[in-house]
């Protein structure tokens, strides 16, 4: 459950045209409506929400939904009451996952009056342009969905470019995501399929832990177009509290790999597929896999599995070889 938060009660000024409909006075300027999941960001999210509402070249609402958190978070969005396009709703009790906290903003979230929908993780720094320049992108028709690089930053003052995976593959959202799901912006269209979708399989979604990931699936299972955008939107913070953390690290694929052997991952794996099957009950690559997962245990299996894998499950060689290992070894 989500109350509004009394300090936000400053009313929006006034209704939003409809999607592509600007108005007179910003007629290039795209409108984004912007949510944020979040929780115990007491540290940064003051930076964070600046980063956003700074941003050039559009017009941005962010809807900010803290999940019960415990920390200072409140009093640091208490900071934004006077600015009417910043709108702070407070769960009543935590979700649990920043995944929950994303789906229930989705589900109480229209994109009505907007042409593009942003996620945003609490604890980054957005560039000046990021929403600029996915909308333009957007807005040229040639993709539905987009992400970006990230500039990775650490507290020690470490900095590594964390590039998109490369050009999609014939089953690779079946196995990851397009990136981090804080680059995501997706068409009006794109978000409100994706979000009716999810009005009507509440049910599918219960053991999801990447909404992102999922986002990405529904959108490529439904043959959309989907755009990498190689050149970094904004600074992905590292530090401890980070859900899985940058590609690359020690710790990164230390978790994964326990993921994986844990059968998290064959979970994931089934609770995509699932959605996709539903979204799409015809698509060829869902079906194909949903059978190879389907099989008795053994080497049939396994090796139908590791075909699969090898034919186009990731786009990243070496993190296909280690989804190729893993389906030799039964962890798929």
């Amino acid at each position: 459950m989500t109350a509004v938060i009394p300090i936000q009660a400053a009313p929006y000024r006034g209704p939003l045209p409809l999607a592509g409909q600007a108005s007179p006075a910003t007629e290039a300027h795209p409108r984004v409506l912007v949510l944020l999941a979040a929780y115990n960001g007491a540290h940064c999210i003051r930076e964070q929400l600046e980063s956003i509402l700074a941003q050039e070249s559009v017009e941005v609402r962010v809807v900010v939904r803290d999940d019960a958190s415990t920390d200072n978070t409140r009093w640091e969005l208490a900071r934004f009451s006077h600015d009417t396009r910043v709108v702070v709703t407070s769960a009543i009790a935590a979700s649990g996952s920043a995944a929950r906290n994303f789906l229930t903003l989705v589900a109480e979230n229209a994109a009505a009056g907007f042409d593009c929908v942003a996620f945003a993780d609490q604890d980054d720094r957005w560039n000046p342009d990021k929403l600029a320049r996915a909308c333009r992108v957007l807005a040229a028709g040639a993709a539905e969905g987009y992400s970006s690089a990230t500039l990775a930053v650490w507290q020690n003052g470490r900095r590594r470019v964390l590039a998109p995976s490369g050009a999609p593959t014939s089953s690779d959202f079946l196995f990851e995501g397009a990136g981090q799901g804080c680059t995501f912006v997706l068409s009006a269209a794109l978000y409100e399929r994706v979000r009716c979708f999810l009005a009507a399989h509440t049910d599918l979604t219960q053991q999801l832990h990447y909404h992102d990931w999922m986002v990405y699936a529904l959108a490529r299972a439904w043959g959309l177009q989907w755009h990498f955008d190689a050149r970094p939107s904004m600074q992905y913070r590292q530090h401890a509290g980070n859900d899985t953390g940058a590609r690359g690290t020690a710790g990164g694929v230390a978790r994964r790999l326990d993921l994986i052997r844990r059968g998290w991952y064959r979970a994931q794996l089934g609770a995509i597929a699932g959605i996709c099957s539903a979204a799409a009950p015809t698509n060829a690559t869902v079906l194909a896999w949903q059978a190879a997962q389907a099989r008795p245990d053994g080497w049939r299996r396994r090796l139908r599995l590791a075909h699969l894998c090898l034919q186009g499950g990731r786009r990243r060689k070496r993190d296909n070889l280690v989804a190729v290992l893993a389906a030799l070894c039964g962890w798929l």
